[in-house]
C-alpha cells in the first residue's frame, strides 16, 4: 500500500472531527454563532 494515502487522509479526518466537535457541542447560552446556525439547520 502507498505511503501517500496516510498523509493525504489523515489531515481530512482530523478535520472532519473536529469541524463535528464545533458543530455538535452546544454553544454557551445566549451566543449565537455560525455552528448554532449549522446545528439549528441539522435539527429541523
Amino acid at each position: 500500500m502507498p505511503e501517500w494515502w496516510l498523509e493525504a487522509t489523515l489531515p481530512t479526518v482530523v478535520g472532519a472531527i473536529l469541524l463535528a466537535l464545533w458543530v455538535f457541542i452546544p454553544a454557551p447560552e445566549g451566543e449565537s454563532d455560525f455552528a448554532s446556525r449549522l446545528r439549528d439547520r441539522f435539527r429541523k
